[in-house]
C-alpha cells in the first residue's frame, strides 16, 4: 500500500494509519543500527557509576584522590572500561585454599 504523504493523518484508514507507524517505526530502528558506538567503551562519570555500581559523588572522590584511572577534557572526566574492569580485578582477594598451595607467591 502506497501512502500519499501529503494526506493528513485524520483522514488515514486504520490499516493505513497502522502501515505508516511501521514504516516510521523500522525507519527509526535501521537508523538507530547505524549509529556509531563509542570507541574503546568510553563512559562519562553517570556511567561509570552505574557500571561500578557506587554514587556519582564517591566516584568524583576517587577521581580527586586519584584512586581510579580517568581522563579529562576540559572540566569533564571520563573513563574507559577495560580499564575499571582491570581496576576492579586488581582488587581481588586470594581464598584460603590458594594461599594455602603450594603454587601460591606473594608479589
Amino acid at each position: 500500500m502506497n501512502i500519499d504523504k501529503n494526506r493528513p493523518v485524520y483522514s488515514l484508514s486504520v490499516e493505513e494509519f497502522i502501515e505508516l507507524n511501521q514504516e516510521i517505526l523500522s525507519g527509526i530502528s535501521r537508523k538507530d543500527s547505524e549509529a556509531p558506538t563509542r570507541t574503546g567503551d568510553i563512559m562519562n562519570v553517570d556511567e561509570a557509576a552505574a557500571y561500578l555500581k557506587m554514587a556519582k559523588q564517591t566516584v568524583y572522590s576517587m577521581v580527586s584522590r586519584r584512586l581510579l584511572p580517568y581522563f579529562k577534557r576540559g572540566k569533564r572526566v571520563f573513563f574507559r572500561k577495560e580499564e575499571l574492569l582491570s581496576w576492579l580485578e586488581k582488587g581481588r582477594k586470594y581464598t584460603k585454599e590458594e594461599i594455602q598451595s603450594d603454587n601460591f607467591k606473594l608479589g
